[in-house]
């Protein structure tokens, strides 16, 4: 998939990853606290063996937006995001929105995905309002439950992570809203 979306963001090109954008996946994170920032052998892996549930955006051949994705082993309905970045000078433009719904829009037509999940810090406001206007949007049902706490962490002095689950209110499969 490559393709340009919607004239807001005409001068982007949405695409799933590949393993030569992993290094600059990995500077785009460093550059976007709080979110943490793994081994740059992460991204070089979510960039190949995770290409189908990843996204980046590229502005002039930039990375400029990168959002990762898998679906839970244990739970194979379930589409757990895991990162959403975006370079500063791209901020406020609706960009996480349009890679999250890209990225459900690439989905196989028959995927069985009957949610959306993701870990959210209490003080990460941005992606608390990207989830509940995003489940608004398109008619989701938002549930926060508890997840990881702060004693989970030991030593490392990291905020604890609420669990983030959208859904239809009927449970049904997902892929039919955003086809």
């Amino acid at each position: 998939m490559e393709k340009t979306i919607d004239t807001s963001h005409k001068d982007l090109i949405f695409s799933n990853p590949v393993l030569s954008d992993g290094h600059a996946i990995y500077q785009l994170i460093k550059s976007c606290p709080p979110l943490d920032l793994n081994s740059s052998y992460l991204y070089f892996l979510q960039a190949s063996h995770f290409a189908d549930t990843c996204i980046v955006v590229k502005k002039d051949g930039v990375i400029i937006g990168f959002l990762s994705a898998y679906y839970q082993p244990d739970k194979p309905h379930t589409l757990f995001v895991w990162q959403v970045a975006i370079a500063e000078s791209a901020r406020g433009r609706g960009l996480a929105k349009a890679m999250l719904l890209e990225l459900l829009k690439c989905q196989p037509k028959d995927s069985a995905m009957t949610e959306i999940a993701c870990t959210i810090s209490p003080s990460n406001k941005a992606s608390q309002g990207l989830f509940a206007s995003f489940a608004s949007k398109h008619g989701l049902v938002m549930q926060v439950s508890a997840f990881i706490n702060e004693a989970h962490f030991g030593d490392e002095n990291h905020e604890a992570e609420e669990l983030y689950v959208l859904k239809a209110a009927d449970n049904t499969k997902l892929i039919p809203y955003f086809s």
